[in-house]
């Protein structure tokens, strides 16, 4: 059952590598409360109830960091954005895809999401997953759950989602 819900999780990721190969990327919008540009960093930053949309897709956080490719670091077909971090009440929502961490780190050019915090989450429908850090890596289709300390790993999946395709992760 585990191999099930995560087999589908890949496979779902390397549909949307297709998809995204067939059509430009969406843009990025982001608002929040103050907007810090650091242009020698190329990075930045945005504090206080920040919410970026993509698509059809809402990250929350109290703040972010999306970190720039330079002239010397971009390579050809490759999206300007290097990385982007989220740090503080992470909630990231997909349709029916839902993530919660303190902090969540993507890293575009691999196609890393790492999901780390106290009780980091991934929910699909009733399913679910948890552990201390949860890392995706959409490109390989694959993800992995780790412990810490006294702290297991834990699944839960709802029988009527076994049916279900998943569209992404």
């Amino acid at each position: 059952m585990l191999l099930f819900f995560f087999t589908q999780v890949c496979f779902a990721a390397q549909e949307e590598n297709a998809i995204d190969k067939k059509h430009p990327p969406a843009d990025l919008k982001i608002t929040s409360d103050k907007m810090t540009v650091s242009k020698d960093q190329s990075v930045v930053e945005f504090e206080g109830e920040v919410k970026a949309v993509r698509a059809d897709s809402v990250l929350s956080a109290d703040s972010l960091k999306v970190f720039f490719h330079t002239a010397e670091t971009k390579k050809d077909g490759q999206s300007n954005i290097k990385r982007i971090l989220a740090v503080g009440n992470v909630e990231y929502t997909d349709g029916e895809h839902k993530a919660f961490a303190d902090e969540a780190d993507y890293d575009m050019a691999d196609e890393i999401l790492m999901l780390t915090g106290e009780q980091a989450r991934l929910l699909t429908g009733k399913s679910w997953i948890s552990g201390r850090k949860i890392t995706l890596f959409k490109a390989q289709g694959r993800v992995v759950v780790e412990s810490a300390g006294t702290t297991k790993v834990e699944a839960f999946f709802d029988a009527d989602d076994q049916g279900r395709p998943m569209d992404k992760p």
